[in-house]
């Protein structure tokens, strides 16, 4: 299964995608009107800014809330959980994909961080950061194994259902967790 796949069968109604980003794994830059799209950066089609760990929104808002490649980004995944919980009536799908910093380099064929930015400068991406700013902005999700691990047996409290995800170069978890689980 992929992203696409779980959002498709288990999403409905009005739907809060947190983390939406540019909206293209997703709705393929393109999310359709029952969707709010929001992130803790500003794309094209952010709706509301926010930070995941204190959802700006009313109880029971959303019928579906989204938690798309957020939670490998979070220190708290119980409480964006909760958070996620808190502001749905019915699910919250989440996906994490198992891709940590030795994954990530060995997929790309680079043996270093550094040589990633360089050859990303190459291609024209223009930051004044220093390195080590510049790669926290790039990709801030890697956790070790462990950490990632951890997290997922978090999550694995709140769901009932659990999908192995397929991201192309690695594979990652996909669940669906109904409101009434939150314990």
């Amino acid at each position: 299964m992929n992203r696409k796949d779980l959002v498709r069968e288990f999403a409905k109604g009005y739907i809060l995608d947190v983390g939406c980003g540019d909206a293209t794994f997703i709705w393929g830059g393109n999310p359709p009107p029952n969707v709010l799209c929001t992130d803790i950066e500003t794309y094209r089609h952010t709706h509301v800014r926010l930070d995941a760990h204190m959802l700006p929104f009313r109880d029971n808002s959303f019928d579906t809330v989204l938690l798309m490649e957020v939670l490998e980004h979070v220190d708290d995944v119980e409480k964006v959980l909760k958070e996620a919980f808190r502001v749905a009536r019915e699910v919250v799908l989440a996906s994490y994909p198992f891709e940590d910093k030795e994954t990530s380099l060995r997929n790309t064929g680079f043996k270093t961080f550094r040589e990633a930015i360089e050859d990303a400068k190459k291609f024209g991406l223009k930051e004044t950061l220093n390195d080590e700013k510049l790669l926290e902005k790039i990709h801030t999700h890697w956790k070790d194994t462990e950490r990632i691990l951890r997290d997922i047996e978090i999550i694995r409290k709140h769901c009932e259902k659990e999908f192995s995800l397929d991201y192309g170069l690695y594979v990652g978890w996909g669940f669906v967790c109904y409101k009434k689980n939150l314990g």
